[in-house]
C-alpha cells in the first residue's frame, strides 16, 4: 500500500553538519515501516545503496518505487541551512497532495514541538515529479539546528508514530495503540533512551572486536543505522553467546 524510502544514497551524501541526513533518515524510515508492518499495513522499503552521483540515486528511487504496487509514495529527507541555535522546524514538500503533506508536517509539530513550516509545492523535485503514484517528500527538522536536533532526539519515537498514523490514515488504515492486546496477551511497544542506544551499538562494537559478531556485516553505518528493536536483539544475542 506504502512505498517509502530514504533520500540520497551513501552516509554524507545527504545535508551533514550536527547529525548526517542520510543516516537519520534511514533510521526514520526502518522505525516507521515497523509501526505500520506492526498494525498490518503492506509497506515496501527502498533504499538506495549502489548509486555514484545524484543522478543515478534519482533514477533509482523514482524507478524502484514505480515497480512497486502502492498507493503512495513517501520519501524522507532532513533539510539544512547554516548552523544556528534557533528552531527551524518540519516541512513536507508536495506535487500534488497539498492536504496530506500538511496534515503530516503539523502532526509532527504537535507531537514535538518542531516548528511547523507546512506544506511546501515543490514540482521541480525528480522525485515527487516522475514517481507515478501520490507522493510527498518529508523534511524532518533541520541538521543545523542545535534546537530542532535535540527535539529530534528526544522525541524520535513520537515524530515516526506521527508520520505513520498519517501515512496510514491515507491508505484507509488506523494504527494499533502503543499498548495494544492480541490474542489475549499484552503487546508493549519499547523505546531506548539515547544512552541506552549507545551502549547498546558500543556492545556490538565490542561482539565484533572479539569475533562474536562478522564485523565485515556490521559495519560502522549499519551500526548507526540499526532500529531499537535490532539494538535490542543483537544485545540479547550477544549476552546469550557470552553467558
Amino acid at each position: 500500500m506504502i512505498t517509502i524510502s530514504p533520500g540520497h544514497w551513501a552516509v554524507g551524501t545527504g545535508a551533514r553538519d550536527l547529525i548526517d541526513e542520510v543516516t537519520e533518515a534511514r533510521k526514520v524510515v526502518k522505525r516507521v515501516i515497523e509501526i505500520l508492518r506492526s498494525s498490518g499495513i503492506t509497506v515496501n522499503h527502498v533504499e538506495d545503496n549502489t548509486s555514484k552521483n545524484q543522478q543515478q540515486n534519482l533514477n533509482y528511487l523514482v524507478t524502484q518505487h514505480n515497480k512497486t504496487n502502492r498507493k503512495l509514495d513517501v520519501s524522507v529527507h532532513f533539510n539544512s541551512a547554516t548552523r544556528t541555535d534557533k528552531g527551524l522546524g518540519v516541512e513536507v514538500l508536495y506535487y500534488d497532495q497539498k492536504e496530506l503533506a500538511a496534515k503530516v508536517s503539523k502532526a509532527i509539530s504537535d507531537v514535538s514541538g518542531l516548528i511547523n513550516r507546512g506544506a511546501k509545492e515543490r514540482k521541480e523535485l525528480a522525485f515527487l515529479r516522475n514517481t507515478n503514484k501520490p507522493a510527498i517528500l518529508i523534511e524532518v527538522c533541520f541538521v543545523n539546528s542545535t534546537v530542532d536536533v535535540s527535539i529530534y532526539r528526544r522525541d524520535f519515537e513520537k515524530i515516526c508514530r506521527s508520520i505513520a498514523e498519517k501515512l496510514a490514515e491515507y491508505v484507509g488504515h488506523h494504527l494499533k495503540s502503543s499498548s495494544t492486546v492480541v490474542d489475549g496477551k499484552k503487546e508493549e511497544l519499547y523505546m531506548l533512551t539515547e544512552t541506552a542506544r549507545n551502549e547498546a551499538r558500543e556492545l556490538i562494537r565490542k561482539a565484533c572486536k572479539q569475533g562474536i559478531f562478522n564485523a565485515a556485516y556490521h559495519t560502522e553505518e549499519r551500526i548507526k543505522s540499526y532500529t531499537d528493536s535490532q539494538l535490542i536483539s543483537y544485545a540479547i544475542i550477544y549476552l546469550n553467546r557470552t553467558a
